[in-house]
């Protein structure tokens, strides 16, 4: 009877052993895995919007005549240019009239002229214009001949979609027709204005009387031709 036990012990003893080597071998062909700390999160902040500079005061513009009429000729016909130069002489704004519609645009002082009528590689640039009563607004500008000597810019939007940190634009016009329009309406309520020519760099000019400019320059011009009749026929 002690032999059978002896005997069943013996047997139970190496299943359980048999059955532990086993899983040891299973384990050890087992790869271990790598173990994965958790890092903490890196911090990664959006970068901070640019600073804009504020723009200058405007000072009440002059009553003085400051704009210039002279007849241009292009591939549409001929045309008024009323031409302003700022109060630092280094850029003219023109208003160009053409029957009904008006149109903007900006040029380096006495260049404009030379400059306008040639076909340039552009870019839009978004810049911003104060008048003398605080209002500002943004102007979306065509710079044509970007990077050249022949720079000059027409308004693409007036005023201009931005995401600029100095806030979201108000009405947006992508018309640039519609554009100089609403443009130069602005500048028929308002006697000053500084205009950013570039970022950074702006211009002040005197708008006063633009209204009264425009109106003239339309005016029909039938008076001398009569005049000269009634004389040759007395």
């Amino acid at each position: 009877m002690n032999k059978v036990l002896l005997l069943v012990s013996t047997g139970v003893l190496a299943t359980v052993l048999g059955c532990s080597g086993k899983s040891q071998n299973t384990a050890s062909k087992t790869p271990s895995l790598p173990v994965v700390e958790a890092s903490p999160a890196t911090a990664n902040p959006s970068p901070a919007p640019a600073s804009v500079a504020a723009m200058p005061g405007v000072s009440a513009g002059s009553n003085h005549e400051v704009w210039h009429s002279k007849t241009v000729k292009d591939g549409l016909g001929n045309a008024v240019a009323l031409e302003h130069t700022s109060l630092d002489g280094k850029f003219d704004l023109v208003i160009v009239l053409k029957g009904t519609h008006s149109f903007a645009s900006l040029a380096k002082h006495a260049q404009w002229e030379t400059v306008h009528h040639r076909a340039a590689h552009g870019r839009l640039i978004i810049l911003r214009a104060k008048f003398e009563d605080g209002e500002e607004r943004r102007i979306e500008w065509d710079q044509l001949g970007s990077g050249t000597t022949n720079e000059y810019n027409v308004v693409w939007s007036y005023t201009a979609k931005t995401n600029s940190p100095v806030g979201p634009a108000l009405n947006s016009v992508s018309d640039s027709v519609g554009g100089d329009e609403l443009l130069i309406q602005e500048m028929t309520k308002h006697t000053a204005m500084v205009l950013e020519v570039e970022p950074g760099v702006t211009a002040q000019f005197d708008i006063t009387g633009l209204a009264r400019e425009m109106e003239k320059a339309r005016a029909p011009k039938t008076e001398p031709v009569l005049a000269a009749t009634q004389t040759e026929t007395e």
